[in-house]
């Protein structure tokens, strides 16, 4: 699934949208994760876009006293002046010199507008934002659970997933089994800086494009791709040589996902 650096690369491919005049919205196929209706949109059409602001994996399009949320889901995909339909197109957006299709292969996406906007956005800080005060008021210092779930949920932080919390937690040297309430004021410290470190990282990489994850920038012929998981530390790397000590990566499973760390240097 996407994570922040993924949905905040897709922000930025499509900026040149700020400014222009929303004309068309063709609903192509409802089936996503929240059935689409009909005139989906029609309150937006001749309206300029205000502004595109991201919050954790959530991307949301602002017009004047209106706005959408996009969740990309799993495969969903907001690509800029496709030449040929997808198969799986669901939304088309045109614009006064731009077009915009809103695709998804396995329909876990989902676009809303208007009042459904603001109750699914996410409750929790989001992750570039992250700060030590942000961790040290949240429930983490009071939770039994393991931080790496703590930090996966979007009511805590919001914008990340496995892939980020497994590469900041080794940045910060924490064993993701840990309980919440046993780390330190400096451990929880290390994790806001860590967290920051990362996705920045990681969105200079345009993301990682480990799965169905591309993103379209105007004029190009094909799609691009991130390359952070080229820099990946520990993710998908279990058996392999940790690059601080050299001992082996360890793969464990926690609530049901992979978890990848150093049992050496993360304690």
């Amino acid at each position: 699934m996407p994570e922040l650096p993924e949905v905040e690369t897709v922000r930025t491919s499509l900026e040149g949208l700020v400014g222009q005049k929303l004309s068309a919205v063709s609903v192509r196929d409802r089936r996503l994760r929240y059935r689409v209706p009909p005139n989906f949109g029609a309150a937006a059409l001749g309206k300029k876009l205000l502004a595109l602001e991201r919050t954790g994996k959530y991307l949301l399009w602002k017009f004047p006293d209106h706005q959408f949320v996009f969740h990309l889901g799993m495969t969903g995909r907001l690509l800029i002046n496709q030449k040929e339909d997808s198969p799986y197109l669901k939304l088309r957006f045109v614009f006064s010199r731009d077009s915009v299709d809103f695709i998804d292969v396995r329909r876990f996406a989902f676009a809303l507008e208007g009042a459904a906007v603001l109750p699914a956005l996410p409750r929790g800080i989001d992750a570039l934002a992250l700060r030590v005060s942000h961790l040290l008021q949240s429930k983490i210092r009071s939770s039994t659970s393991a931080i790496k779930n703590l930090l996966l949920d979007q009511s805590i932080v919001a914008g990340l997933g496995n892939i980020y919390v497994a590469e900041l937690l080794f940045d910060a040297g924490i064993d993701p089994r840990r309980q919440g309430k046993s780390l330190s004021d400096a451990e929880l410290s290390r994790i806001a800086k860590a967290c920051r470190a990362v996705l920045r990282r990681a969105v200079r990489a345009k993301g990682s494009s480990i799965s169905d994850y591309v993103y379209s920038l105007p004029g190009e012929k094909a799609f691009s791709t991130g390359s952070y998981q080229k820099q990946f530390r520990v993710y998908s790397r279990a058996g392999q040589s940790c690059p601080r000590c050299n001992n082996l990566i360890t793969k464990i499973v926690q609530g049901g996902r992979s978890t990848f760390f150093c049992p050496r240097c993360q304690s």
